[in-house]
């Protein structure tokens, strides 16, 4: 049996290969990874995966990809603008195009993971073009698997990690707004033992399912679990998101990667909480705590943030 895993080059995809090679005897699927970037084949071949190049813009290349492939983990997403690179492509037509592929190469399931609360219903780019996305694999009839999860953190992660590197310039740390908007951090391992367990579980098919972690913090809260792992003390100053949109903006249209994007900040004042968490109750894994989960952003610095904000590294 072959598994197609779309946005393996990406960050739940890196770690998502790993549990699949750590797990391989248990599976039994010969794992295909797609990526854009012919560079990053040997990263996706050093995770036990066949590399296999294509884009979920593109039908024809979607078309190779799902030769004989039995399950796809549909991985790829964007979370910002960027050219022809957009949430509109990637999110809602790609994952149409992955849905049509799908159907036409005879795959038995797919297995998607999408951003809490992704609702073409709602008014957050985001959230609107993933819902569409999600909306399309329902409809299609293949046997379906949706998670959703809230914030996602681990080595690696954009949010976090850009907190961090805000962190490291004294003497503020810009709150957004009055900072109690609600979120359910997920450790990246804990998200990837979800999809590689969503293979085997007879259960969660056809259905969609919330995967967060076990405490809900506020971002203020966030951001001092960062403070107090980095042992630094900065003056918190909350700045209304009125404030920070034009800055937003600008660091948008001018930066390749800007640290926050528009569609980023509206989101930040809105929950991000489950409603019926299924990480222990359906997939029996106890989630990691935040304040357990980041060492990591000890080794994150004002330097490596402006590099990564420029393009010229990635945070992993």
């Amino acid at each position: 049996m072959i598994l197609l895993v779309t946005g393996a080059n990406g960050y739940v995809g890196g770690h998502t290969l790993k549990a699949l090679n750590q797990k391989h005897a248990e599976t039994g699927f010969r794992v295909r990874g797609l990526i854009r970037n012919p560079q990053r084949a040997d990263k996706v071949r050093a995770l036990g995966a066949e590399p296999i190049i294509g884009d979920v813009t593109d039908p024809a290349s979607l078309a190779r990809a799902m030769e004989g492939v039995d399950t796809v983990i549909h991985l790829a997403a964007v979370n910002r603008d960027r050219g022809e690179v957009t949430m509109e492509r990637v999110n809602a037509q790609g994952t149409i195009n992955v849905v049509e592929a799908a159907k036409r190469a005879g795959v038995k399931r797919i297995i998607n993971l999408v951003g809490l609360g992704a609702d073409p219903k709602r008014p957050y780019p985001l959230a609107y073009t993933q819902g569409r996305g999600v909306e399309a694999i329902i409809a299609s009839g293949i046997p379906y698997t949706i998670l959703e999860a809230s914030v996602i953190f681990g080595p690696g992660d954009e949010f976090l990690n850009t907190l961090a590197g805000l962190a490291r310039i004294p003497p503020f740390m810009i709150v957004p707004g009055d900072g109690q908007t609600k979120f359910q951090p997920i450790a990246v391992q804990d998200v990837a033992a979800c999809l590689v367990q969503s293979l085997s579980k007879p259960e969660v098919i056809n259905r969609r399912l919330q995967i967060c972690g076990s405490e809900v913090i506020t971002l203020e809260g966030i951001i001092d679990a960062i403070l107090a792992e980095m042992r630094v003390k900065r003056i918190k100053l909350h700045m209304p998101v009125f404030l920070l949109k034009p800055a937003v903006a600008i660091m948008d249209a001018l930066l390749p990667k800007p640290p926050v994007t528009p569609s980023l900040l509206a989101q930040l004042g809105v929950d991000n909480v489950a409603t019926d968490n299924a990480t222990t109750k359906v997939f029996g894994i106890e989630p990691i705590k935040l304040r357990d989960g980041i060492g990591f952003v000890r080794e994150m610095s004002f330097g490596k943030l402006v590099a990564r904000t420029l393009g010229r590294v990635e945070y992993r």
